[in-house]
Order: C-alpha cells, then sequence, then structure tokens
C-alpha cells in the first residue's frame, strides 16, 4: 500500500469513526436511566503501542465461539443476540484516538481505527467490570510504533547509552511517558465534566495494563542486543516512575507478552520474548505484577488462510499479466514501464473480483484475518483473548471477586 492511499484510508476511517461514535454513544444512553454508583473509581491505565491501540476487525468476531470455555462466553458479552453490541453501564473509557476524544461507556468500536475495531480495552473491561460492584475508567494512552527504549522511556532510566538512531529523535526521548501521564491527569480533572455518571465521585488509580513490544523488537541489529538486554530494567523503570507519580507504591501491573506468530515464530521474535518475560520474575515488583502469555492465542487458521489466500491471489495475478503483456505486445504502452504497471495492476484488481476460486479463500481468510500480521493478523478471537487474560492476571493482584 502506498502512502497516498493510506492516508486516504486513515483520513476516511477517521471521518467515518467521529460519526459513528456520536451515534454510538446517542444510541447507548437512549431512554435509559441513569445508573446511581458509589465509588470510588477504579481506573486502570492501558498503555503500549497499536496492539494496545487495537486492531481487532468485528468481522472476526465468530472465531470466538471456538474458544475453550475457561475463558468465559465472550461472545455474548461483546455481541447481542440481535446483532447489536453490548454497552457496558458500568465500565468507561477515555481515549484520545487521533483528533477523536472517546469518553462513553465501553463498546465495540474503541480501537485503533474506528467503530469497526477493537482492541484488549473490551474484554479488559469486561472482566473488571463483572468483578467490581464500583464503576470501572479505562484511560487508554497508546500510540502505534511506540518502543519502550526510547519513546516511553521512563526518566529514572536516563538517557540510553547508545545510539538510538531517528526513532525517536533524541530530544523526544521519553515523550510518550510524559505523555501518558499528562492525559491521565488529563481525565481525571475532568472527570465530572467528561463523565457526568460519575460526577463527584472520588477516584481509584487501581491498575496498570502494558501490551507493547513490536518496536523494541524490530530494531536494528546494532543496538538490539541492548535493547533487549534493558527492556526488563526500563519496564521497571517504567512501573517505579508511574507509582511514584501517582503515589500508589504497590500499584498492581498486568503485561501481555509480545506473541505474534504464535509458539513457532522466529528466533529474533523468540529472543524478544525471553526478555520480555523477565518481566515475570523481576525482583522489584514481585507480588504485584501479572505476566501473560499471548502466543498461545495464536491459533492455526491465522498462518494458513492467508496462505492460501495469497497463492490464489498470486495466480490471478500472474494471469493477468500474462494478458495484459499479450495484449500491448508492439504497441506503444509496451515501452512505458510505469503505463504497463498501471494496466497490470488494474487487470489484476479486476480478475480478483472475478475469480471464484480466489474469492472463496478470501471469504474464509476474512473470517479470521482482518489486519495485518503485527496486529495479530486483526483476530478479533486473539485481542478478546488477549483482553480477558489480561484481566484475570488483575483480578488475581486485587483481590478482586
Amino acid at each position: 500500500m502506498n502512502t497516498k492511499t493510506a492516508k486516504a484510508i486513515v483520513g476516511t476511517v477517521v471521518v467515518i469513526s467521529l460519526v459513528a461514535n456520536v451515534v454510538m454513544a446517542e444510541e447507548a444512553g437512549a431512554g435509559k436511566p441513569q445508573k446511581k454508583f458509589k465509588g470510588p473509581v477504579k481506573v486502570f491505565i492501558l498503555a503500549g503501542q497499536s496492539n494496545m491501540e487495537g486492531l481487532g476487525g468485528k468481522w472476526s468476531l465468530d472465531a470466538l465461539r471456538d474458544v475453550p470455555p475457561a475463558h468465559g462466553d465472550l461472545l455474548k458479552k461483546i455481541r447481542n443476540d440481535d446483532g447489536s453490541f453490548v454497552v457496558r453501564d458500568d465500565v468507561f473509557v477515555s481515549y484520545q484516538r487521533g483528533e477523536e476524544k472517546i469518553k462513553r461507556p465501553l463498546t465495540l468500536g474503541m480501537g485503533g481505527w474506528g467503530p469497526d475495531w477493537f482492541g484488549p480495552e473490551l474484554a479488559f473491561g469486561i472482566g473488571m467490570g463483572d468483578v467490581y460492584k464500583e464503576p470501572v475508567l479505562l484511560i487508554k494512552t497508546c500510540w502505534g510504533g511506540h518502543n519502550l527504549f526510547g519513546c516511553f522511556r521512563p526518566p529514572s532510566a536516563g538517557k540510553p547509552a547508545y545510539e538510538i538512531g531517528e526513532w525517536p529523535k533524541p530530544e523526544d526521548v521519553g515523550a510518550s511517558y510524559h505523555k501518558m501521564v499528562k492525559e491521565v491527569r488529563e481525565c481525571l480533572a475532568n472527570l465530572d465534566t467528561d463523565f457526568p455518571q460519575l460526577k463527584g465521585l472520588k477516584t481509584e488509580i487501581s491498575g496498570f495494563v502494558w501490551f507493547q513490544g513490536w518496536n523494541d523488537m524490530c530494531v536494528g541489529e546494532k543496538i538490539r542486543q541492548q535493547v533487549y538486554d534493558e527492556y526488563c530494567p526500563n519496564f521497571v523503570h517504567l512501573v517505579q516512575d508511574l507509582r511514584a507519580e501517582f503515589k500508589v507504591p504497590n500499584l498492581p501491573v498486568a503485561v501481555g507478552e509480545l506473541g505474534v506468530g504464535g509458539e513457532n515464530a522466529d528466533k529474533n521474535m523468540l529472543d524478544f520474548r525471553a526478555a520480555q518475560a523477565k518481566i515475570a520474575t523481576c525482583p522489584e515488583l514481585k507480588g504485584t505484577v501479572g505476566y501473560v502469555r499471548t502466543a498461545p492465542f495464536w491459533y492455526p487458521a491465522l498462518d494458513e488462510l492467508p496462505r492460501l489466500r495469497d497463492v490464489d491471489e498470486g495466480r490471478v495475478r500472474k494471469a493477468a499479466a500474462a494478458q495484459v503483456k499479450e495484449q500491448m505486445k508492439d504497441k506503444p504502452e509496451s515501452a512505458d514501464p510505469k503505463k504497463m504497471e498501471q494496466l497490470i495492476q488494474e487487470a489484476g484488481d479486476k480478475a480478483l473480483t472475478e475469480d471464484a476460486e480466489y474469492l472463496k479463500a478470501k471469504k474464509e481468510s476474512d473470517k479470521h484475518v482482518n489486519n495485518w500480521y503485527c496486529h495479530y493478523q486483526g483476530s478479533a478471537r486473539v485481542y478478546a483473548l488477549v483482553g480477558y487474560s489480561l484481566a484475570e492476571a488483575m483480578i488475581k493482584l486485587t483481590g478482586s471477586k
């Protein structure tokens, strides 16, 4: 996908999202009496990069039917029998998604790309809302592509002892950490205005949830080992700084493993996971951290179905290209590489819409795969299991029942 196309898609998604969220917010509260709450409001900070933003697509929700009963009937807690999405009246979300400010009851549509997407917040909020009598507030502070060694680098970690390159720029090291703190403070300061349902209630920062790692994992070879070696120490600094910032000395922490690719991921991924997993046993966080393995949530269809789809697409495009070249032989256009590339692309696109085998393979793939590989293939099943498991880990730490 080229840059212009990507920007156009993102722009369209933002516009649609703004309209859809207004409608969804109005429908969520239409004709319903406002629920009365007793405090304090249980506040959870959800931080990370694009996988915390969330790219689980609603189109793959039916794959949750195959989830083991041990995780609860998540599909029924997300989607009503009539196809509409469940709206919680006891769990709320604050999330600055680009130019859009989300501040409403929890439901599907609070992911990274608009009303059709969700992240770990959905099942995490469901899990926490099910155990707390008090209202729950999730504050999402996450941005795609932001690493821990630079962007989220906490103050007490100091400056990197190595050249980090151009992302982030040296002057922007730690910017995401400070932005996270700022957004949390702004949310709490404006609680009465943004969430009238919670007006007058005290708040209690009850947990920190971290789901991140891709941009630390795929860093350049020159500094890779240093980044891996300090991932756990940097995370400890992050937690300690947050605890000091908000004066919660034993703030419970739930961490989601970078599980893209499942148990059979490549060596680089496995090496990073080993570095990340040290968080689970580091003495500084003993008794206050829950580490959730997410690689087991990856399942065979996420590898096999897109592979079959891509094979069929390659077959169709190859045949279309050969046909174009034959048709254009000895014509002036054949001497123009850009024109030929355009004609071949257009012919391939058209052929895909007419090829029964490809369309069948794509339809099967779309039942599970809604986004890119680095985003767990956009699998609703994976994102739901991640969120629910993070909630289970947090519940154990907080002693909630």
